[in-house]
């Protein structure tokens, strides 16, 4: 896990502060809280057996 307290990022769907993610983060990409990132998340229709 990669500590960005120190950068003050931000969701932007939902405005929750966030404390570390599980890769480092790009300038040129949005990063989302778990929660909304979950969401945003495309379904799949995989079954697992």
């Amino acid at each position: 896990m990669y500590d960005v307290s120190h950068l003050h990022l931000t969701c932007p769907d939902c405005g929750a502060e966030i404390k570390e993610l599980p890769f480092e983060p790009k300038d040129d990409r949005p990063v989302y809280c778990r929660e909304c990132a979950r969401k945003r998340r495309p379904q799949s229709n995989r079954i697992f057996r």
